[in-house]
């Protein structure tokens, strides 16, 4: 076990709603029963002794609950000799690990404020928002601003793990390695963080979308793993071929109408009903907009070149 996992066992699992005022989950409740229980044939008028311990116990309890409701600092005397300080909430757990601080996205449904407030906790300058992607994308960074004075080291070729900062990689994994966060038993996205990193980071951090969410990734429809993944639109298909391969999939198209500016040359989309969609229209590109659902962009002509990949197509709302 190394020291991330050492710490992190020690940790309570309990939420923020568990904690809420009222008993009202199993562990709530079970908390409840051990400050309040008395057995029925040993009750008596309470001493002033008495008082005093149930005073105590109380208070204790409470502290209890402040604490995991809050957050939890862990400081030296869980980490050895080491002076970094370590933080959790119910949304993230961070703990150092070597030149790295190691941050378990508990609760990828928090508020983002939650993680701010951890990173902060061990003087990290980290926004990170977690938004819905499709399940293929779940754990991947969509996005990363990177602001200060330290900028990452200089490479000459892209780093898969994410920009370094004094040879210490900024990067996202799953934990355990390879498994499916929202799919798989126990499985967490995780974010590195050098420990002497100073600059401040905006990170979009893909996790599961809820039913009905609209995703984050909607222009990687035909990326491998995706929901489009092998169809090309490179030089246009007819609506009737694409409407076809997407029954076979199991999905439900819906349409954007594809408008260009006569002056610069700018794309806008509208929405259009699938009944106005005659089926030889030309779909250029395919966006996914939640699960089971793919929106086409339409011409009613074809085109001299696809727009979206020409320059001149913006990229999807998210």
């Amino acid at each position: 076990m190394n020291d991330t996992d050492e710490v992190i066992s020690q940790l309570a699992r309990v939420r923020d709603a568990e904690l809420a005022g009222q008993a009202s989950t199993t562990g709530a409740r079970t908390l409840l029963a051990a400050i309040t229980a008395v057995r029925p044939d040993t009750a008596a008028p309470p001493s002033p002794a008495d008082g005093r311990r149930w005073r105590m116990r109380l208070m204790a309890a409470a502290a209890v609950v402040s604490v995991l409701a809050t957050g939890v600092v862990i400081g030296p005397s869980l980490l050895g000799d080491r002076s970094a300080v370590s933080y959790a909430n119910s949304a993230v757990v961070i703990v150092r690990d070597g030149d790295q601080y190691v941050a378990r996205i508990t609760d990828p449904f928090a508020d983002h404020a939650r993680y701010s407030e951890a990173f902060h906790a061990v003087g990290l300058d980290i926004d990170l928002r977690p938004v819905p992607v499709s399940p293929g994308a779940v754990g991947q960074i969509l996005g990363m601003v990177i602001g200060g004075d330290q900028v990452p080291d200089p490479r000459t070729e892209p780093d898969p793990s994410g920009p370094r900062f004094g040879g210490v990689a900024l990067s996202t994994e799953t934990a355990p390695k390879g498994c499916r966060p929202g799919r798989d038993s126990g499985c967490v996205m995780v974010v590195r963080i050098p420990v002497g990193f100073t600059g401040h980071v905006n990170v979009r951090l893909g996790r599961q979308a809820r039913p009905g969410e609209q995703y984050a990734n909607a222009d990687q429809a035909m990326d491998p793993g995706e929901m489009f993944a092998g169809v090309s639109l490179r030089h246009g298909r007819s609506v009737r071929d694409v409407v076809a391969e997407a029954r076979r999939r199991d999905l439900h198209a819906v349409f954007s109408l594809i408008r260009i500016d006569a002056r610069t040359g700018g794309l806008s989309f509208d929405p259009v009903p699938a009944d106005r969609v005659e089926r030889d229209w030309v779909v250029w590109h395919a966006w996914q907009v939640r699960a089971g659902v793919i929106r086409f962009l339409v011409t009613p002509e074809r085109l001299a070149d696809n727009p979206f990949h020409n320059g001149s197509a913006p990229p999807p709302a998210s």
